[in-house]
């Protein structure tokens, strides 16, 4: 699967962290990325549900979806709370050679995570890089000019790769550990 999307607007990178690679570099980088940060990047559950616990509010999803000849559907979301402050933007490409063997288990009006708890399947998650950088829309839409984390990861269903997910975060998310 293409690991590399294309999220529409030019993120530019300080530093791309690689997770599989120089397992010494990644130890040294993990190390100067605040705690928080860390809690929200390399996490393995359901960020919908983790930003739910720390906000205490209840999240929205604004989703938009569309198709091409090599992927069934690429889905772009909006994630904010309940004062339509953004929180995260994602944007998600479908393998569709494979779409229906997992398409029919989940539910593609709700966010990605919250869907696979639901449907109780068995995925893994194989994250490949962290970033952090720039990105003029990003920073507009997140009303914020500070760098922005993000990082690109793909579910496996089945040891097939189903899905491959790009995220990017909102500064204003380490404010819930405040």
């Amino acid at each position: 699967m293409d690991q590399n999307i294309y999220t529409f607007h030019k993120f530019h990178s300080v530093f791309i962290l690689p997770i599989k690679k120089n397992n010494y570099l990644r130890k040294k980088l993990l190390n100067i990325i605040k705690l928080e940060w860390k809690l929200i990047l390399i996490n393995e559950g359901s960020l919908t549900q983790v930003l739910h616990s720390l906000s205490g509010n209840k999240l929205k999803i604004q989703m938009f979806q569309k198709s091409n000849k090599y992927y069934k559907n690429i889905r772009s979301i909006w994630l904010e709370d309940s004062l339509y402050t953004k929180l995260i933007f994602a944007r998600s490409m479908w393998m569709y050679k494979y779409i229906n063997e997992i398409n029919n288990k989940i539910k593609n009006k709700k966010p990605l995570g919250k869907s696979i708890i639901i449907s109780q399947i068995d995925i893994l998650r194989k994250i490949h890089e962290i970033n952090y950088g720039y990105c003029q829309y990003l920073e507009y839409k997140f009303q914020s000019n500070i760098p922005i984390w993000g990082r690109k990861y793909t579910l496996y269903y089945n040891n097939k790769a189903y899905i491959t997910v790009q995220e990017f975060f909102s500064p204003y998310i380490a404010n819930f550990f405040k």
